[in-house]
């Protein structure tokens, strides 16, 4: 088991805290409430690949410890079972990393056949192109005219010629640098968010509990703790960071409410992509009971200083 956490902390440092979190809970009922954030600290910490699964199972359990349904303790055993497993599975070595004998000399042969190796550029192949180009043009003229200033047409026609292909090198070269400057500030240009204000997400929340459309009730109250949290500018404008990305950065900011509020974003942005995304479905407790929790997350942002 030490070789093992070992192991895990080098590929996943969230695993031992996640691990030692599931295991020192012994009610299943508290481990059931605190799922959500201990699968939320093992991602932010780092997971060693995809939690999704763990994200789900773990919303799971609490939704069915928030109840009382289900059995809590098989849940609660499954939960730290494929926790284990996970991080068991994000600790082993990649196999097949290493070539075998014969490897490498079976890809330089594969890499010297004609199709990939480098074309040789001909560099004298535009000369000729050009000089042939200008002969074909004299042989239409075809008049005493032409011949007399072929020497001083000669010199004028690869003047120009060689004007074009500067210009369309300099074209080229501006146009690669502004595609670049547009990839190294990616969000530099990101358009303002579309979000409506707070009040009328929550109003539209409501309306959908009332009108009996759990998931439209979910995402308007999502969308409305998603608008106060960007008005109170504790996370970025734009919609350009996953929900995961917006719970780091609620996590990483430092004292105060971030914490809390990192945690019940994390618990709530599950259970929105499930809903929203993934077509899960929600029941009226649970609608009531998310759009609640998300009126209580904006309370806390909003009434922090």
């Amino acid at each position: 088991m030490t070789a093992l956490l070992a192991l895990a902390l080098a590929a996943a440092p969230g695993c031992p805290e996640a691990l030692a979190a599931a295991a020192g809970l012994d009610s299943p009922r508290d481990l059931g409430l605190a799922a959500p954030a201990v699968v939320a600290g093992l991602v932010h910490r780092g997971a060693g690949g995809p939690a999704d699964a763990q994200a789900f199972e773990a919303e799971a359990f609490a939704g069915a410890a928030r109840s009382g349904e289900g059995d809590l303790a098989a849940m609660a055993e499954r939960f730290r079972s494929r926790l284990a497993r996970h991080c068991a599975l994000a600790a082993q070595a990649p196999s097949g990393a290493s070539l075998r004998p014969g490897d490498r000399h079976a890809l330089e042969e594969i890499l010297s056949r004609p199709e990939f190796r480098e074309a040789r550029a001909d560099r004298g192949a535009v000369g000729r192109w050009l000089a042939e180009l200008w002969r074909r043009i004299l042989d239409l003229l075809g008049t005493a005219e032409a011949g007399r200033y072929a020497a001083g047409g000669r010199t004028l026609f690869f003047a120009a010629v060689a004007a074009a292909m500067a210009a369309a090198l300099a074209w080229s070269v501006r146009r690669r640098r502004g595609g670049r400057t547009a990839r190294e500030h990616p969000r530099a240009h990101a358009a303002p968010s579309a979000l409506a204000p707070p009040d009328r997400s929550e109003a539209l929340a409501r309306s959908a509990l009332q009108d009996g459309d759990w998931a439209e009730a979910v995402r308007q109250a999502f969308l409305m703790l998603l608008g106060a949290l960007e008005r109170q500018g504790r996370v970025p404008r734009g919609r350009a960071r996953t929900n995961r990305e917006l719970a780091s950065h609620l996590a990483a900011a430092g004292p105060g409410p971030a914490p809390a509020l990192a945690g019940g974003f994390a618990d709530l942005a599950v259970r929105f992509d499930g809903t929203v995304y993934g077509g899960a479905p929600v029941g009226a407790g649970e609608a009531a009971a998310f759009l609640e929790r998300a009126v209580e997350l904006r309370a806390l942002c909003e009434g922090a200083p």
